[in-house]
């Protein structure tokens, strides 16, 4: 399947800017303070984990270790950002500016990136999420050049892509796996217009449709044999109804807990009284 031409597709390496500018000599807006005191880095937040005790099947611990990974992964690729993900971080986890060797000489770009590493259905609501955020971002990046990221360890969806393609905002979708390698990036027009399009990228390719129901069947698989003789398709809407981001501890051990098998059952037992 060829992709629309509206859309920049490629794979690989985003390669880091050999001549950047110093990320110290530029003005650069101040973002918003971070949600924990207690860790500022990935290598912190190991540390706090472990001094707790905080089970890596959790949710706060799968997705605050994949936005550290993110960060990491993309100040290789010449973005300056800031953990800010939280309670009140208005669906933006990671906040910043973007310096590329290209437009040397005018302001960084604004950035701001949102992770998804516990969603499994990915679909062009996660491309309307990141444009309300973009419609309302924090001061400081109120600007006509502001940058909306998604970033997911799984390949864009044909709806995902469609989305992004039909989008006003400049937008760039990544695929940055667990352990921080870039299998992905698409971007659409209007972020080409930025300057965004090359990005020192090896390879160009088209990017056939994912199939989801891999991991769907996981869903079934974890929660066992009582289930079984429901419709996938009704199973699967009161999964995603109690876990909108996907059933936590299951990307690490593939087990459901009975708590959370109780609230799916209820869920169930809820539809089927109507």
């Amino acid at each position: 399947m060829v992709p629309s031409p509206s859309i920049g597709i490629a794979k690989s390496r985003i390669s880091s800017p050999q001549h950047a500018p110093s990320l110290a000599t530029l003005s650069t807006p101040n973002p918003p303070s971070a949600p924990s005191q207690d860790y500022t880095s990935l290598s912190t937040f190991l540390s706090y984990a472990s001094r707790i005790g905080l089970p890596k099947s959790s949710t706060v611990y799968i997705g605050t270790h994949y936005e550290y990974t993110v960060q990491e992964r993309l100040r290789r690729a010449g973005l300056a950002l800031d953990r800010i993900g939280g309670r009140d971080d208005a669906g933006i986890d990671l906040l910043g500016t973007w310096h590329l060797p290209e437009r040397t000489g005018r302001r960084a770009l604004r950035v701001l990136v949102q992770c998804k590493a516990l969603r499994t259905k990915l679909g062009p609501n996660l491309v309307r999420e990141l444009e309300g955020a973009l419609r309302q971002p924090p001061v400081g990046w109120r600007t006509g050049q502001t940058v909306g990221v998604l970033v997911s360890p799984r390949e864009a969806t044909k709806g995902v892509r469609d989305a992004l393609a039909r989008s006003s905002f400049p937008l760039f979708w990544m695929m940055v796996e667990r352990d921080g390698a870039l299998r992905q990036a698409l971007w659409n027009a209007r972020a080409e217009e930025l300057g965004l399009g090359p990005l020192a990228v090896e390879t160009r390719y088209a990017i056939a449709g994912m199939e989801l129901r891999g991991a769907e069947e996981r869903w079934v698989d974890a929660l066992g044999q009582e289930f079984r003789g429901i419709e996938n398709d009704v199973l699967l809407d009161a999964v995603e109804k109690v876990f909108p981001d996907g059933i936590p501890g299951l990307e690490v051990d593939g087990i459901v807990s009975e708590e959370d098998r109780s609230r799916v059952r209820q869920v169930l037992q809820e539809r089927s009284s109507l």
